[in-house]
């Protein structure tokens, strides 16, 4: 009675174990179909990749003079405004290089205002000897006029010889000024004609010197290193004191007023990927917070044609990989709204086919 018994508790569990591995072969079977089907056939709703992050626009604050660190007006990690001083370096240097150009300036201004007094002058000059030319004509014609009748009285014997010669040494004389005084009004125009030269080039000596004191100016204030733009910094690494050049980075600053996702898709995934399609991120710092979306841009290459080191396929080891191709998803989301989120995060997109 007992081996009966046994033998059918045997038989049961048998039976049982049977009807697990059957049902466990079906699911295995089933499922090993799906996904044999699935490497063939797309089944699913969305394009997803988890290759994506969040971006943002990063801007270097460089220094536009040299000079050693006075004063510095950020710590790491802080949010500062458009033109918010930031560094401020030594400037005596370049304050004496101010007062240099003032000075310069001061001097080329006085030769100015002199050319221009001696202008004045030599117009004054210029009149005078052209007024002196039109009494020496008048004087040759009167001489003239005389000789003219004295030549004749002479021939005449109506007047002595000594009043002949006296008729002709004024004529002679009177052409001799004559000939002084035009000579004298060319010189007076040559001088009026040089110095106006001359004040022309007085004027654009004074024109240099002011853009020299101009450039002395732009230069002092760049001593001021300000924000451009509104943003956080990232890590400081300068200290008072510090010799700073010309085009070194002094400050990283972090733009979060515009930011986007850049999600890599496998290039099998970009033809169902189109312009204006909207897209679900989901932010994995956030425990999976996910936001609204739209597809804004494809970029012209794969990832791999803007790297360093671009990869060369031409050997004979040749092995196929599918690149990814980036693309630009803006979020539909307020500053407000997007608070807690940080460039770099790394997020997962789904856009819908």
């Amino acid at each position: 009675m007992n081996e009966d018994t046994n033998t059918n508790e045997a038989a049961k569990s048998e039976k049982r174990r049977n009807t697990i591995l059957s049902v466990l072969s079906f699911v295995f079977i089933t499922a090993g179909g799906i996904w044999v089907l699935s490497l063939f056939f797309d089944f699913h709703r969305y394009e997803t990749t988890n290759n994506a992050q969040v971006e943002s626009y990063i801007s270097s604050v460089t220094a536009r003079a040299t000079g050693h660190v006075k004063a510095i007006n950020f710590d790491s990690h802080q949010f500062v405004h458009k033109g918010d001083t930031l560094v401020v370096l030594e400037d005596e240097e370049y304050r004496i290089k101010v007062k240099q150009a003032e000075a310069d300036l001061a001097v080329a201004e006085g030769n100015l205002h002199s050319l221009e007094q001696s202008i004045i002058t030599a117009v004054s000059n210029e009149a005078a000897s052209r007024d002196k030319l039109t009494g020496d004509m008048a004087d040759l014609d009167k001489a003239q006029k005389d000789y003219e009748r004295f030549k004749n009285m002479y021939a005449d014997s109506a007047v002595t010889r000594n009043q002949y010669d006296q008729v002709v040494s004024k004529l002679q004389s009177t052409k001799a000024y004559l000939n002084a005084g035009e000579k004298g009004l060319l010189a007076s125009k040559s001088v009026t004609k040089q110095s106006h030269t001359n004040l022309e080039s007085a004027n654009a000596t004074v024109a240099r010197k002011k853009a020299d004191l101009e450039n002395a100016l732009l230069q002092l204030s760049y001593t001021r290193i300000i924000a451009m733009a509104d943003g956080y910094t990232g890590e400081r690494t300068i200290s008072v004191g510090e010799l700073i050049n010309t085009n070194q980075v002094v400050a990283t600053l972090v733009l979060n007023q515009k930011m986007w996702v850049n999600a890599n898709f496998k290039e099998t995934q970009i033809g169902k990927i189109k312009m204006g399609q909207e897209a679900t991120i989901t932010i994995d710092a956030l425990d999976g917070k996910e936001f609204k979306g739209k597809v804004v841009g494809f970029s012209p290459a794969t990832g791999a044609k803007f790297s360093m080191v671009e990869p060369d396929n031409a050997t004979g080891n040749f092995v196929k990989i599918t690149q990814r191709i980036p693309v630009k998803i803006d979020f539909d989301a307020s500053a407000k709204e997007l608070a807690e989120v940080k460039p770099g995060m790394n997020v997962t997109v789904e856009i819908e086919k």
